[in-house]
């Protein structure tokens, strides 16, 4: 049996339910079942106090939780339940689109720990969720991300893409001379569109944040795209700017209304992996997601230990479930 950890927040099954499809993944026979999450908080005692019936009722919590995914994902969803088992479905790289966001998710990223990879995960992250607004759209997308770490030519990046932009949606004048220019993108990862033929104004326009860290309930709300074209483009918009917000994570029914109501148009894991498998042959052909997929899941003999790019996740026992 391969050895992996619980999650740090062992009694939400979200997080349990993460745990369950790297297990399939790293296991010799490719599929975990009902009774290796049952044996495995067992053994972590997390249910100790609450007894058997706990544990029963938190794996079937689990199992709804993944069956949820099966729907929501769809033909991008890298596994299959059979039974009481989820199993993980042949060619497992054409599924590349959710194990980089359940990978990103549940182990986590941290640049001083980056060995062998060449590409920062975050900004990877930002490239599969333009692939995927471009396909919900139906049309086209900007990938708003500037140069990093030099301030001059992070200004000059910014304002070629506020003059980039306003080409193509065919609004605004361009970029809106000022003083002061230090919020870099402000907010704003990706820009997608959809016009008509006509090439006028009045179309759709959605303007997206990614946040892939842990701390992304804290940026589900930072987005103002009314604010942001009216502070940096000269002469005002005629379409109505959509708001949309992008993480590698799930999120409860409990939770989803709130953060909704907040962010926009939500894509979670599911919802990215779903859209961007419609353009699957973009990230299949992309060397930068092909040299992750290559150090991060070469084969089901997985180590843990090995791990080169994820932080490991800690154990915290007996903790409260949370988003």
């Amino acid at each position: 049996m391969p050895s992996l950890s619980l999650p740090d927040e062992p009694t939400n099954e979200l997080k349990l339910a993460d745990w369950l499809e790297i297990y399939a993944l790293i296991s010799h026979d490719e599929n975990a079942s009902l009774g290796d999450l049952e044996k495995a908080l067992k053994v972590s005692s997390v249910f100790e106090a609450q007894g058997r019936d706990a544990i029963e009722t938190k794996c079937l919590e689990v199992f709804s939780e993944l069956e949820q995914r099966v729907i929501a994902a769809g033909d991008a969803y890298p596994f299959f339940i059979d039974g009481a088992a989820l199993q993980t479905k042949p060619d497992r790289e054409r599924y590349l689109g959710y194990l980089f966001c359940l990978w990103l998710s549940y182990f986590r990223w941290d640049s001083k720990r980056q060995k062998g990879l060449s590409v920062n995960p975050w900004l990877l992250f930002e490239e599969l969720s333009c692939i995927a607004a471009a396909q919900f759209v139906g049309g086209e997308v900007i990938n708003f991300g500037t140069a990093r770490g030099n301030k001059e030519k992070d200004k000059k990046a910014f304002r070629q893409r506020i003059d980039e932009l306003c080409r193509c949606l065919g609004e605004g004048d361009g970029f809106r001379e000022q003083d002061t220019l230090d919020r870099k993108d402000d907010h704003v990862d990706l820009v997608a569109w959809k016009g008509f033929s006509d090439s006028r104004t009045s179309k759709l326009i959605v303007f997206g944040q990614c946040a892939s860290g842990n701390n992304w309930t804290s940026k589900d709300s930072e987005l103002m795209p009314d604010a942001f074209w009216k502070h940096w483009m000269s002469r005002s918009v005629v379409s109505p700017l959509i708001k949309s917000f992008y993480f590698p994570h799930r999120i409860g029914d409990a939770h989803w209304q709130y953060i909704a109501g907040r962010a926009g148009i939500l894509f979670d894991r599911c919802r990215i992996a779903y859209w961007a498998f419609r353009n699957n042959e973009a990230i299949l052909s992309n060397p930068k997601f092909v040299e992750w997929y290559q150090l991060e899941l070469p084969n089901p003999s997985f180590r843990e230990n090995s791990n080169r790019v994820f932080v490991k996740p800690k154990v915290q026992r007996k903790t409260k479930a949370q988003i």
